[in-house]
């Protein structure tokens, strides 16, 4: 009894060994990639430019957009072109065109993300890094402080 006992012990472990290294394939296969910065797959042909955007009616809608990073949006909710003063370090600006001063022309995105933050904050020193570069980034469509605005933040590139 102890020799039956004793090999299905051995079958059993045998079965179980051979199960968790087929599923640690498995999630490696799964998370390859995962929590590191690589460039996402833009699909060009669905990228909205910012007035495109704004004219749109996307309420609700997840998509990309491109734009170029003009400035920061203050607490009061007005924007600040350039980041002369207090920004938010949530809230970056996005145009059509570096030299755009018309409120009415920008997307805003709302960061929630620490790490959004870290890369895409117009605030402080890394200001310089980011003003006037072009960003494509993916959101889902609303309003913040009545400025159309991009939340729900995933993929991006920073050019």
């Amino acid at each position: 009894m102890a020799v039956i006992i004793s090999a299905m012990m051995y079958a059993a472990t045998a079965v179980l060994t051979t199960s968790c290294t087929w599923m640690d394939e498995v999630w490696a296969t799964y998370n390859e990639g995962k929590d590191q910065a690589e460039t996402p797959v833009i699909p060009m042909d669905k990228v909205l430019r910012v007035e495109e955007f704004i004219a749109g009616g996307f309420s609700g809608d997840t998509l990309w957009v491109k734009g170029v990073i003009v400035g920061g949006l203050a607490s009061d909710g007005s924007i600040d072109f350039g980041c002369e003063g207090e920004v938010m370090e949530k809230c970056v600006v996005l145009a059509d065109d570096k030299d755009c001063d018309d409120p009415d022309a920008c997307l805003v995105l709302q960061m929630t993300k620490k790490a959004h933050k870290e890369v895409l904050d117009v605030s402080g020193a890394n200001k310089s890094k980011v003003l006037h570069r072009t960003l494509y980034i993916r959101g889902k469509a609303t309003t913040y402080k009545n400025h159309p605005s991009l939340t729900n933040l995933s993929d991006y590139k920073l050019e």
